[in-house]
């Protein structure tokens, strides 16, 4: 899966939706073990991006997520936070930082769904 989530968070609103919401669907379409390593490849090529980016991205796939039910988010959010907590410290402590900033700015809606099926760490 070659995708650069950064070109991708650089597009207008709209695109950027469709194309999370594609990727998102192969993430779901595939074994575990190559789904990790698709989501690492991604947040690897994040981790080169600017904020602004970074936060394009998180908000366009935290919305496209919180449509799915609350089994498939829960499951998405598991996966994610097991590959960032494989990353380097200064990946997560940005991954984290970014991750709250975007959660906070979303409509209360988005941000309840997400956080009621966000896995205990």
């Amino acid at each position: 899966m070659s995708i650069n989530p950064v070109q991708i968070a650089q597009l207008p609103y709209t695109n950027r939706i469709d194309n999370i919401q594609k990727i998102i669907q192969t993430l779901l379409s595939m074994d575990p073990k190559t789904a990790e390593s698709a989501v690492k490849d991604l947040l690897t090529a994040l981790s080169k991006a600017s904020d602004e980016d970074y936060k394009n991205w998180c908000e366009g796939t935290m919305r496209v997520i919180s449509m799915f039910d609350d089994s498939v988010i829960k499951a998405i959010l598991s996966l994610r936070m097991k590959v960032v907590s494989e990353m380097p410290k200064e990946v997560q402590d940005r991954d984290s930082k970014i991750v709250m900033e975007v959660l906070n700015s979303l409509d209360e809606s988005v941000k309840e769904k997400l956080m009621k099926n966000m896995p205990k760490s």
